[in-house]
């Protein structure tokens, strides 16, 4: 059975991570986010395994549960935050696109690698009306 300081710490690696997330965010940094996602989601997993295999709480005592609702609730902050920050760059993204898309026309449309994109690529992307 796990102890209650491994999750803690979990938690702690994963509050680490949603700040590393949010200033990657602010500094638009796609490398840093992606190596930070990567990181965040093996926590979680792990974290959701530890929880799945212990088939309780993760601690026991007064104490224990107070710290790790505290983490809790900041993680649920920080992560609401990041989503916050991430929302208005998700949409001006999403602009581009179509704008983009609007003006290649019958064009050919590129991939990143310089490569004609497939078909398939206008048919997920429909222009706008």
């Amino acid at each position: 059975m796990a102890s209650p300081d491994a999750a803690a710490s979990e938690l702690s690696s994963l509050i680490d991570c949603l700040q590393a997330e949010y200033h990657a965010l602010l500094a638009e940094d796609a490398g840093q986010l992606q190596a930070v996602l990567g990181r965040k989601q093996q926590l979680l997993t792990d974290l959701a395994a530890r929880r799945a295999a212990m088939g309780a709480p993760l601690g026991k005592g007064e104490e224990t549960t107070r710290l790790l609702k505290q983490a809790l609730m900041r993680l649920r902050e920080m992560n609401r935050r990041n989503a916050l920050v991430l929302a208005p760059r998700s949409a001006v993204i999403r602009a581009r696109l179509r704008f983009l898309q609007a003006a290649a026309g019958s064009d050919p449309v590129y991939a990143s690698d310089g490569s004609l994109a497939p078909a398939v690529f206008r048919a997920a992307y429909p222009q706008s009306a």
